[in-house]
């Protein structure tokens, strides 16, 4: 990464608010969400093929994150809007379907990322990302998706309901934020990134294996609860161990420990929170994206914050200090989400209000 933290900084500050404010102007009125929704994935075929005209650290720190910040957030803000506008069998079957897809993805990316790199042919993996950017924009939406609406959130924001749909997706959002990017600090550090994409997919769909198990054998309500309370011990071990092994520079202990993260937060936690969420910010009054907005905005929020704390120290003593100084304040936060999730009363409210 051009300009070493400092540019991977600068990455993610650019890339996370560029993210939250473009689903914000995004989600303004329907249409202009699904204009968003349908044009962005020219957005990602510019940023796959940005690096190819111009290799000055400007593209890969700015114009890139800037780039994939924007087609996140308007192709998440009214994507499950348009899934839900869809859905004739429920809305869990529907979010069941939306993770095999997912998960189904995450296998194959990985494995092209895997064969380009061990057929040194790395370079070449923007202009197949582009590639099916371009394969998206030429395929027609179904018919009818004009006409259909995707503002399904509620307006009441600060609801009873709403709150705890805040609470839920919150607290996912920032364990999911500050586990992942702690896992590419340190993984663009000790290099080898190719190879985790391809355990970090494998942890994953292990956690939709273990996810699928339980809902066979439990009922749909006790399944819930058992996997939201694995998919969490799982992220609480997990980040456990990486912040211990940060103490000690172990970072081979901590990659591997964000597999044990990722398998609970991607594999079982991700569909729970979906409908969970969902569930709860869902209502009358035309809202679009609300879940995924929250979720963006707490996550721009967490990160201004911790910059506001750390800028002014480390100016003060004129150094960046070691990366690990860095990653622990931010893993013992998502470790307290995960103990906030694990609450008896936080799992008493999910019982009281489980979606169909």
């Amino acid at each position: 990464m051009a300009l070493g933290i400092k540019g991977i900084v600068g990455y993610i500050f650019i890339h996370t608010i560029t993210r939250w404010l473009v689903a914000e102007a995004a989600s303004t009125n329907e249409a202009i969400s699904k204009k968003g929704y349908r044009l962005s994935p020219l957005l990602l075929l510019c940023a796959g093929i940005i690096p190819f005209f111009s290799s000055n650290w400007e593209s890969y720190v700015i114009a890139v994150p800037i780039l994939l910040g924007s087609f996140e957030g308007a192709y998440w803000s009214a994507f499950h809007g348009f899934r839900k506008s869809a859905d004739t069998k429920g809305e869990r079957s529907s979010v069941n379907r939306f993770q095999r897809y997912e998960v189904a993805s995450t296998m194959i990316a990985a494995a092209l990322v895997i064969w380009l790199k061990y057929q040194d042919m790395v370079e070449y993996g923007g202009v197949l990302g582009s590639a099916f950017a371009l394969i998206a924009i030429i395929i027609p939406m179904n018919e009818g998706s004009s006409e259909v609406s995707i503002g399904l959130s509620t307006s009441e924001v600060w609801s009873e309901n709403a709150v705890r749909g805040r609470i839920v997706t919150g607290s996912l959002g920032v364990i999911s934020y500050l586990s992942l990017w702690s896992m590419r600090i340190i993984s663009l550090q000790t290099g080898g990134i190719a190879l985790l994409g391809g355990m970090v997919a494998a942890s994953k769909l292990i956690g939709f294996l273990i996810s699928w198990f339980n809902e066979k054998r439990k009922a749909p309500e006790d399944a819930d609860l058992v996997n939201w309370k694995i998919g969490n011990y799982l992220a609480l071990t997990g980040i456990v161990v990486m912040t211990m092994s940060l103490f000690y520079s172990l970072e081979e202990i901590f990659l591997i420990s964000y597999l044990f993260c990722t398998c609970g937060t991607s594999g079982i936690l991700h569909p729970l929170e979906v409908r969970f969420s969902g569930e709860l910010l869902s209502g009358e009054g035309g809202n679009i994206g609300l879940r995924e907005r929250i979720k963006f905005g707490t996550q721009a929020k967490i990160l201004i914050g911790y910059l506001g704390l750390a800028v002014p120290i480390i100016t003060y003593l004129g150094e960046v200090p070691d990366v690990r100084i860095l990653l622990i304040p931010a893993l013992i936060l998502s470790v307290m989400c995960c103990v906030l999730n694990l609450n008896p009363r936080t799992i008493d409210a999910m019982r009281f209000h489980q979606p169909a």
